[in-house]
């Protein structure tokens, strides 16, 4: 179920999140918009996926999450089908916010609901894992550069479309939440009468503190704010990254492509130790180090004027961000357990959109104003440290107490 999870958000962390850095020259190029407008639509796409996350959250703790994940692959992949054909400016907005509907329902959100179902004691590490097919995403996108050059960004976005559908299915049809008379214990560990663990013998959605509870707790609310400043960074970077590379430092479009990859490859080192660390640590503690981690890079790209300096900021911004994405779901589903965990991390995706298209948008739009991209990074640089004492200043109201939730 964790790689089968992992694998539908490798299919769409690739060409979605981490390749359309690929296409965002090309787009202004050849369509002669602004980058300003091209930043919106892509800020766009990222907030309408947060405003659909609490209704999919909803469908995740009502129908599960195999037929969540089934109707996000077909949108997604019309979404990014429609983008192909795009020749206005409506066009690339209705086929952005498609894709952010269909996306909404394939990203972590399907994968962390069942894994919080599945684990308990090694969540983190679960989760962890689970977030490897966004890392590996990241990857390819060396990949998806190539065929941007040699066959043009429609035809790559049409081939993306046809993959997405063809292992898409197939894949997203072994992510499940746990039957309660299911004969696999929690954790895959049975435990024993002389641990002194309480047996949870009710199913998902009876365990754990009620929503209406839940969301009345400040500590929730100040975690959220710790995401919107956390996001607020990372999209920025994720959506800006190659074209300051290409557009203002002047790296090739295959360098550029590679230091994708190399964000990618770092977030793994942060999503495995940092992840592994958040089930012998307190969960609070190693977020808020990891939030640290990411916001002491960004002030490196303020400062950048070499193509290495935006590896050095990679190499800080990546692990740190990485390190946190586990965390999240782990650190609200031990402190508020399952019974309404889906549309907490509903919530929780949509004040993360938040951020991330505040930061995107205004990035460009500053590019636009000034252009150049030193102001952008300087804003992005202190919301971001924001999220490093919101999150060491949580203290959650309503927690659940650990238990081993067997069947």
């Amino acid at each position: 179920m964790v790689i089968g999870a992992g694998a539908v958000v490798f299919l769409t962390a690739s060409p979605i999140f981490y390749g359309f850095g690929t296409i965002f020259n090309e787009i202004v190029e050849e369509m002669a918009w602004s980058v300003g407008t091209v930043s919106l639509a892509f800020s766009l796409r990222t907030e309408v996926g947060g405003l659909a996350s609490p209704l999919v959250g909803v469908l995740l703790d009502r129908q599960g999450p195999k037929q969540v994940v089934r109707f996000g692959v077909v949108i997604t992949a019309s979404g990014v089908l429609a983008l192909s054909f795009i020749s206005t400016l409506w066009h690339f907005y209705a086929a952005m916010l498609l894709i952010a509907v269909g996306n909404s329902a394939l990203g972590g959100q399907p994968g962390n609901y069942a894994a919080a179902t599945w684990f308990q004691q090694k969540r983190s590490k679960a989760m962890a894992v689970m977030t490897l097919g966004g890392g590996l995403g990241g990857v390819t996108v060396i990949g998806m550069a190539w065929l941007v050059e040699t066959y043009g960004w429609r035809p790559t976005l049409q081939f993306i479309a046809a993959f997405i559908v063809v292992a898409g299915l197939p894949v997203g049809s072994v992510v499940r939440r746990r039957p309660v008379d299911h004969p696999q214990p929690m954790d895959g560990v049975a435990p024993s009468v002389a641990d002194g663990q309480v047996r949870d013998t009710r199913p998902p959605e009876e365990r754990g503190t009620p929503f209406r509870d839940a969301i009345r707790d400040p500590g929730l609310w100040r975690f959220f704010a710790a995401v919107v400043a956390l996001d607020f960074g990372f999209v920025s970077v994720v959506v800006h990254q190659v074209p300051f590379l290409e557009t203002t430092l002047g790296t090739s479009k295959a360098v550029a492509g590679a230091s994708v990859t190399v964000f990618a490859l770092a977030s793994i080192v942060g999503r495995l130790g940092i992840g592994w660390i958040g089930d012998t640590y307190p969960k609070r503690v190693v977020l808020t180090a990891a939030m640290a981690l990411m916001a002491s890079g960004l002030p490196v790209l303020y400062l950048a004027t070499e193509t290495w300096h935006v590896f050095v900021a990679i190499l800080l911004i990546a692990p740190g961000f990485g390190g946190s994405i586990p965390l999240r779901p782990a650190y609200m589903a031990d402190v508020y357990g399952v019974k309404a965990f889906g549309k907490l991390i509903g919530i929780m995706r949509l004040t993360a959109t938040t951020g991330g298209a505040s930061g995107a948008w205004l990035v460009g739009a500053l590019f636009d104003r000034t252009g150049e991209y030193k102001p952008g990074w300087l804003v992005v640089s202190i919301v971001t440290a924001l999220a490093v004492p919101l999150m060491w200043g949580v203290r959650p109201r309503a927690a659940d107490k650990t238990v081993v939730e067997a069947g």
